[in-house]
């Protein structure tokens, strides 16, 4: 095999790898602003082993935590602590990868949340975040692939039900990699 044949092979296989990284075709994905919701179970009651308390962002798709272990399939959890709910972000758990974490801002409205925070410091990857009802809750998921993409996130309590422990947040999710995008591109 040629030296220029070998260069090819590897540039193919170098933009397949890319390509695949993120799930990304190769540019950005056309996404929109109206909010999804999801309802989670707390993690802290025994009585709701088996039913989902953990949202994984990459593959928007709500995950039961049966064990503390089972990271890496998820980004943030439900959970109680002080007589309140609480947002776990994975690194919370011993061994589990702490790049999924979660941000504040309770300031302004959700709608009006445009980017992630582009300091990392405003992120919390290994201690719990309250859960209020006003604040927005931006989520950095955990980085996969072979170009370490995260994706970002923003939710709101809908409901908060102490009584049933569980909590229904509304969110939107960007699908691009690396991107801290809020809202699209077209609503910037």
């Amino acid at each position: 095999m040629s030296g220029a044949v070998r260069v090819r092979i590897v540039l193919i296989l170098a933009a397949a790898a890319l390509a695949a990284g993120c799930g990304d075709d190769l540019g950005p994905l056309d996404w929109e602003t109206r909010p999804d919701t999801v309802l989670l179970f707390s993690l802290a009651r025994p009585e709701f082993l088996g039913l989902p308390s953990a949202y994984d962002f990459h593959n928007l798709r709500r995950v039961a935590v049966e064990s503390p272990a089972a990271t890496g399939t998820w980004d943030v959890a439900l959970s109680e602590a002080s007589g309140g709910f609480v947002l776990l972000p994975a690194g919370v758990f011993a061994g589990a990868d702490a790049s999924a974490a979660i941000a504040v801002d309770s300031v302004q409205p959700f709608d009006q949340v445009r980017r992630a925070p582009g300091d990392t410091a405003s992120f919390r990857r290994t201690q719990g975040v309250p859960v209020h009802g006003q604040r927005v809750y931006i989520v950095r998921t955990r980085a996969l692939g072979a170009l370490a993409c995260v994706r970002y996130a923003k939710g709101q309590v809908v409901d908060a039900d102490s009584a049933g422990g569980s909590v229904r947040f509304m969110f939107v999710a960007n699908p691009n990699c690396n991107d801290r995008a809020l809202v699209p591109p077209s609503k910037d």
